[in-house]
């Protein structure tokens, strides 16, 4: 009879666990539950508990999140918030960038599509557009101009004189001196600068013609003249202006040098003046000549640039003659 009560009692503990294990507690409340509840990652949450307090939300609007949704940096969105107010937005269109899309020098991220549509500025990149670069024209030669490049464009000769002043202290400060100062500059367009230069590439923007005159075979004058493409903002234009120059320094010093030793060393002007301009202009023009691929302006401007920076001014002009 006693042991018949111990096996009832028994049977009345595992009947009473059972019951208790079927009302699990809620994780978040530590409430037992009764009657429906939801079970999420292995843990079990009254349905109001769950709902108002655990089911996740939205990162923008702060609702709840059913279905669907967007993950960035561990945050969560409606699909719909993603897309209208995470994403970032197009600098033209000003819709969301989803898919491919570009980020100009600038910071001016745009849809692929635009690049196709629009013309770039033949000086900065820029896709000329009314929202990038307040607009922008076509040149007669073909060539397209921002409204931001054309604020400094140099066009006439009104700041000619004062950019060969300023260029010719800037040499001079690093040991080029005895330059003429009187070389005459003119601005042309693209096609008279192809017809001028018998090896023209579209990394030129200037050229340099010179003329000796002899009298029984001995040198009596020597003459140069710079032309410039006209339109260029007036950083660059310096800029050209002194890689011309550099020309005329080794013409007067009678200095037949390799091609790419000579263009990568009058681009040491270009470099020069960019270096003397603080701007992000003047950075964008020289971040273009370190990564140019042109067999003359940009792997032998990099080649002098090193020498410049290993050896300086002083040697690079004393021993121009015997670079190979």
């Amino acid at each position: 009879m006693r042991r018949l009560a111990l096996n009832f009692l028994l049977i009345l503990v595992l009947f009473v666990g059972i019951i208790m294990a079927a009302d699990p507690e809620c994780s978040y409340c530590n409430k037992t539950i009764e009657g429906n509840y939801l079970s999420v990652d292995g843990k079990s949450y009254h349905e109001d508990c769950y709902r108002d307090h655990v089911q996740p939300r939205c990162a923008h609007c702060g609702k709840v999140i059913d279905g669907k949704y967007a993950l960035l940096n561990d945050e969560m969105y409606h699909p719909e918030c993603y897309t209208n107010h995470i994403l970032p937005r197009c600098a033209i269109c000003d819709q969301p960038l989803q898919g491919k899309y570009y980020t100009d020098y600038w910071g001016n991220s745009f849809h692929e599509s635009h690049s196709s549509e629009l013309s770039e500025c033949h000086t900065c990149g820029r896709l000329i557009c009314d929202e990038l670069t307040g607009g922008g024209y076509e040149l007669s030669d073909g060539r397209y101009l921002c409204g931001i490049c054309n604020e400094t464009a140099v066009t006439g000769d009104f700041l000619l004189e004062s950019s060969l002043s300023y260029v010719l202290r800037l040499l001079e400060a690093n040991g080029i001196d005895n330059l003429p100062d009187d070389i005459p500059i003119t601005l042309v367009d693209q096609r008279k600068l192809r017809q001028l230069s018998v090896s023209y590439s579209d990394a030129m923007h200037g050229f340099t013609d010179h003329n000796t005159q002899t009298r029984n075979g001995h040198i009596v004058s020597k003459e140069s003249h710079i032309y410039i493409l006209s339109h260029l903002p007036l950083t660059m234009f310096r800029a050209v202006l002194a890689h011309e120059l550099l020309h005329v320094y080794l013409f007067e010093r009678n200095l037949d040098l390799r091609s790419d030793i000579r263009e990568g060393f009058c681009n040491l002007g270009s470099e020069m003046v960019y270096q003397d301009t603080p701007s992000e202009y003047a950075e964008f023009r020289l971040l273009n000549m370190t990564k140019s691929q042109d067999l003359d302006y940009g792997y032998g401007y990099r080649k002098m640039s090193g020498l410049l920076d290993q050896r300086g001014w002083r040697y690079l002009l004393e021993t121009l003659d015997d670079i190979k």
